[in-house]
């Protein structure tokens, strides 16, 4: 405190200038002294709300390795918040996202509800920096993504509250499974789920990965489409929004983004998602490969590496790594000095009997690499041409010529120059000409039968006449067989003549 002395006349004023100063306070779940205010590992929170509540605006809140699973406000209505960063201030982990978890819980009866507990809630100026947000919901009620019904993982009240360097996954709410509103940067989005907006909704996105998130919008908004299995009305900016789904009433395919409640448009730049929306920079997610090698991490080849725009990148990358300039999209940055050190590989098979393509089908395998270490890049060889380094760790093939083939899946990086490798034999099989059994002749109709092939797709077909012209009627079909012998029951015949035929494809 400094004292300056100010004399007018005859009148001498003192006034007294404070000069404040931010405080760190310090949790750890282990704690054995708990002692307010928190202001070092020996007197550390046990909780990270204790630490909120005894902050002030600017302080540091930093917190040490856990699962963080007590605790929490109420800060609208009924809705108890994990933590609730109710002051400007910033909390932040040690250690980063794996090994620091703040995890809220689902309604036991109805996911989001009364007994929902989100994740985090952050008031205007506050930032909460590399954590896991897990579980959270919200309340289920509410039209238009308040407080209540918004932001599974975390509720946000400004674009000036902050999640960073965040992995957000398994979270649930109306509006925004992994977050509603304020500002997503660096972060994994993963595995939430939302009516509308199950990544994010309403949130400005920077430099983040969104994949396979989902929604359950059960109608068609402002001509928008679906309810955004990704994103919903969001700015989006230097960020990965790819294989989101939309999922009501069962799954019905890919479904990235929506709009509509506070846009026209989709406002997306520098970003990789399809359909390919307008906005600057932006790359078509579907007809170019990210080249994932795991969850978010993209090789070297990848065309989304150098894709984004510096004006959207801050901080760091997901793994603390710097951002290039111009950065990379999705929320890793590719630092070619770091890949080093010893890579293990292994390779999964959808399956490795599989039927040859035709003209008319095309039958896929689907194949996913698993990397230990890290990674530059992948290559792929099916048997049957060349190999290819485009495809990232998940890929799938279709072969036209029967035979066996060998599948290899070679990784890459700056100690494993010449790869290290790992393969399967895929057995691609002839389509068989279906050959019918002995029928049946029952009270109740007619039955016969055939052995079938696993994933055919059979049409069975009956006439009443062989003289041309020849008319054949469906009777049944049957889509990606399992297999095994398939049994055919026609109730509906009689005694006149009736000819079947069936048709494999």
């Amino acid at each position: 405190m400094k004292f300056n002395p100010i004399c007018l006349g005859t009148v001498c004023l003192t006034f007294s200038i404070l000069r404040a100063s931010s405080a760190t306070l310090c949790v750890d779940l282990n704690s054995t002294n708990p002692v307010s205010p928190y202001a070092d590992w020996s007197t550390a929170a046990t909780n990270i709300q204790d630490a909120i509540d005894a902050s002030s605006a600017g302080d540091q809140i930093w917190v040490t390795n856990g699962i963080y699973q007590t605790g929490g406000r109420v800060m609208a209505g009924n809705l108890t918040n994990r933590v609730a960063l109710n002051k400007a201030v910033t909390v932040q982990s040690i250690n980063g996202p794996w090994v620091t978890v703040i995890q809220g819980a689902w309604d036991p009866v109805a996911t989001n509800g009364p007994d929902a507990i989100r994740c985090a809630y952050l008031t205007n100026g506050a930032t909460l920096k590399g954590f896991t947000l897990v579980n959270g919901a919200t309340l289920s009620g509410g039209l238009v993504g308040d407080i209540s019904d918004s932001g599974g993982g975390a509720f946000c009240t400004s674009t000036n509250a902050v999640v960073s360097n965040c992995f957000l996954t398994n979270n649930s709410s109306v509006f925004g499974g992994g977050i509603g509103h304020g500002t997503l940067n660096n972060s994994l989005a993963i595995g939430n789920l939302g009516l509308y907006g199950g990544g994010a909704y309403g949130t400005t996105i920077n430099n983040c990965t969104v994949v396979n998130n989902y929604c359950e919008c059960p109608f068609i908004v402002m001509g928008s489409g679906p309810g955004g299995g990704g994103t919903y009305d969001c700015v989006v900016r230097n960020s990965i929004v790819v294989n989101n789904y939309w999922v009501w009433p069962n799954p019905m395919g890919i479904n990235n983004y929506g709009y509509g409640f506070i846009s026209s448009a989709p406002m997306y730049s520098y970003s990789c998602t399809y359909p390919l929306p307008s906005g600057t920079g932006n790359i078509n997610g579907n007809s170019a490969s990210q080249q994932f090698l795991d969850l978010f991490h993209i090789a070297t080849t990848s065309p989304c590496r150098g894709a984004g725009s510096s004006l959207y990148a801050s901080g760091t990358d997901l793994d603390g790594e710097a951002w290039a300039n111009p950065p990379s999209m999705g929320c890793d940055e590719v630092v070619v000095s770091n890949l080093v050190g010893p890579l293990s590989v292994n390779l999964l098979a959808s399956q490795t009997n599989l039927l040859v393509s035709s003209p008319e089908l095309l039958r896929l395998g689907f194949f996913q690499g698993i990397i230990t270490g890290r990674a530059a890049y992948v290559e792929w060889s099916f048997g049957d041409g060349p190999s290819i380094s485009n495809a990232g760790v998940s890929t799938g093939h279709s072969w036209t010529n029967t035979g066996d083939y060998t599948v290899t899946f070679t990784v890459y990086n700056n100690d494993n120059p010449d790869g290290v490798s790992t393969n399967t034999v895929v057995h691609v099989l002839p389509l068989n000409v279906p050959q019918l059994q002995p029928s049946v002749l029952l009270t109740n109709g007619f039955q016969f039968q055939f052995a079938g092939q696993l994933s055919v797709n059979y049409t069975i077909q009956y006439t009443t006449n062989l003289m041309p012209p020849v008319i054949w009627q469906t009777l049944q079909t049957i889509y990606y067989s399992s297999g095994g012998v398939i049994q055919i029951n026609d109730a509906a015949w009689t005694n006149s003549p009736r000819f079947y035929r069936v048709l494999a494809q």
